[in-house]
């Protein structure tokens, strides 16, 4: 058994013996650990320490316990037989938590460079990725080698490379609009080139429905997620971005558009150009907004409302930033998990309100961003596989 894999069978080990009770094969396995050296016993005081308990609780007021338990049943893989969690419990539970996601990491590194630093798990950028789904059910992988292959071979007329996507402005007869959808997942960005010649940038967790080839007097694609469009200038064929909660009208400009399912608000931001902005159950509130103007769609508060902003801050992502002005740490770690592909667990309610800023680099690890949030002296950082845990100090 390899080191991680044995530090971490000790931690449920420990876990369990606290929570449920051991077996005599374990008890015996988790005294000898114990006895192997004086570093193992002085650990093991420590975590089963009652006063560590009840100092925990004190300090921890706010904590959800219902959330522990959950998490502990399902990073050991041991169902609680306790019908009713008793508080003490709860917070055993939360601390044997953070036993196995934080102290066996401790653990491990201690054995490498001794006492005081802590191991990560380096956990990547995202990379240009996405799936494109013919008007036949069919799906062709986009950004490897063998995509312009597959595409050729399905007769569409489309220049592929690793990160963007390219449709034909051959013409076409008119008739019924032949619709394609191209699905961007976590932890992916693609471009995608109209067959009008716009240009289309899609962010993580994104879905496009597009036709191969405009058909008629309006040219409309349909958008899940985030886009920043760059539309050929048309004055006789308006282009339209179709979302849930807003609809986008424009000739020809350039705009990104924000509207993610999970998220209460679905955004358009200009730079370019004038648009107009159609929103609501029924698309019936409308305003037109100029550049550095932002049209935003409360969907909780069921209103539409016109500011004044800096554009730079809401395309950073195109342009390989992340920018944030003291935004709230749920709304960044929530941008931030569709690019790097990973789970945020959140130890205390209160972490999600706390406001931070900064510029990253999208094509670095998420190492440096973790160094922020320790720098503030207010969280506790750990690292699990690609799961960050919050916790407050």
């Amino acid at each position: 058994m390899d080191v991680i894999s044995r530090n971490k069978r000790i931690c449920q080990l420990i876990a369990k013996q606290l929570w449920e009770g051991l077996s005599g094969h374990e008890k015996q396995e988790l005294q000898e650990w114990i006895q192997a050296s004086p570093g193992n016993s002085a650990l093991y005081d420590e975590l089963v320490k009652r006063e560590r308990v009840k100092q925990y609780m004190e300090k921890r007021e706010s904590i959800d316990v219902g959330k522990y338990v959950a998490i502990y049943e399902r990073e050991l893989g041991i169902k609680s037989k306790r019908r009713v969690i008793h508080r003490y419990w709860g917070y055993a539970a939360a601390i044997l938590v953070l036993c196995v996601v934080g102290v066996c990491v401790w653990m491990n590194k201690q054995e490498e460079v001794g006492i005081g630093e802590i191991a990560q798990t380096v956990i990547e950028p995202g990379k240009a990725k996405a799936l494109l789904v013919l008007d036949d059910g069919r799906e062709i992988e986009l950004g490897n080698q063998e995509s312009s292959k597959d595409l050729e071979a399905s007769g569409i007329v489309v220049i592929s490379d690793s990160s963007r996507v390219k449709y034909s402005q051959e013409e076409v007869a008119e008739g019924k609009e032949v619709m394609n959808k191209i699905i961007v997942p976590t932890g992916g960005e693609y471009n995608l080139i109209l067959s009008d010649g716009t240009w289309v940038y899609l962010n993580a967790e994104s879905v496009i429905t597009f036709p191969k080839k405009f058909v008629g007097e309006r040219r409309e694609v349909i958008l899940e997620g985030e886009a920043y469009f760059h539309v050929t200038a048309s004055k006789e064929r308006p282009f339209i971005v179709k979302t849930r909660d807003m609809d986008v009208l424009v000739t020809g400009t350039e705009f990104n558009v924000k509207a993610y399912p999970d998220e209460s608000n679905v955004q358009t931001t200009l730079l370019q150009g004038k648009v107009a902005v159609f929103a609501g159950e029924d698309k019936k509130e409308k305003v037109e907004i100029r550049p550095n103007q932002q049209a935003e769609w409360d969907r909780e508060g069921v209103k539409l409302q016109v500011r004044e902003v800096d554009p730079d801050l809401f395309v950073a992502w195109k342009n390989g930033h992340f920018i944030f002005r003291q935004d709230r740490l749920e709304d960044i770690m929530r941008t931030l998990a569709r690019w790097y592909d990973m789970e945020v667990i959140y130890l205390d309610e209160s972490i999600k309100d706390m406001a931070f800023a900064g510029k990253l680099d999208r094509s670095e690890d998420i190492t440096p961003i973790l160094n922020v949030l320790r720098a503030t002296d207010k969280l506790t950082v750990e690292v699990n596989g690609k799961r960050i845990i919050l916790g407050v100090k």
